[in-house]
């Protein structure tokens, strides 16, 4: 499991009620469509992901390919961090 797997798993139980243990939730199930987290819930942890990984999401981007599973944060996250990186080494050069 990743870090940021473990810290989306961690702001989930925290925030929401999966429970303390949310090793039980699927990686691959939807947060949505199981009813683990609403409207306002998506609002709650896009402002998490902004601030915890430094990442900016457009709302352009808030679409369930980038936000509706655990495997589509974490993929997505990490997407914005390769780009950030990308970005910083094109201006350093």
């Amino acid at each position: 499991m990743t870090t940021v797997e473990q810290d989306v798993r961690t702001f989930l139980a925290e925030n929401f009620s999966l429970g303390r243990d949310v090793s039980h939730l699927s990686a691959t199930q939807s947060l949505t469509e199981r009813g683990f987290i609403d409207s306002v819930g998506i609002v709650e942890l896009l402002t998490f992901l902004e601030t915890r990984f430094d990442i900016q999401v457009n709302d352009d981007e808030t679409i369930p390919e980038n936000i509706d599973t655990i495997d589509n944060i974490v993929r997505f996250v990490g997407a914005k961090r390769g780009a950030l990186e990308a970005t910083a080494r094109d201006v350093g050069a």
